[in-house]
């Protein structure tokens, strides 16, 4: 039996967190520019900027900057400490980020940032 990785386990633990938080999350996901095409492990929708926050991790930051140019929010996470889904942990860092959707779809949850422009 193969050992996950621990990035397999960090998307894990959003995918589970996705579905508790009822957050939209993509993964993967896919940014093309020109002629290229970047991939990324994930996208959460309406929270970091109005695009959503693209995760990277602290193993491998090369499009760090990269990602804030096409308008999204990038947060590069320690896979150590995001792969086990833990609601109080995921709702922080989601309330450090702040919500940029609809009002009237913020999760019951959040009580951080509220973009005043939706």
């Amino acid at each position: 039996m193969k050992l996950k990785s621990a990035k397999e386990t960090m998307l894990e633990a959003w995918r589970e967190a996705s579905e508790d938080l009822c957050l939209e999350i993509e993964t993967p996901f896919y940014l093309e520019s020109g002629k290229s095409k970047m991939k990324f492990d994930l996208l959460i929708k309406n929270f970091g900027s109005v695009k959503g926050t693209i995760i990277i991790t602290t193993n491998d930051m090369s499009d760090f900057n990269k990602v804030n140019e096409f308008g999204f929010y990038c947060s590069a996470l320690n896979p150590l400490h995001y792969n086990k889904y833990e609601r109080e942990n995921f709702i922080e860092t989601l309330n450090d980020w702040g919500y940029f959707g609809e009002i009237e779809n913020k999760p019951s949850w959040y009580n951080g940032y509220l973009d005043n422009e939706n």
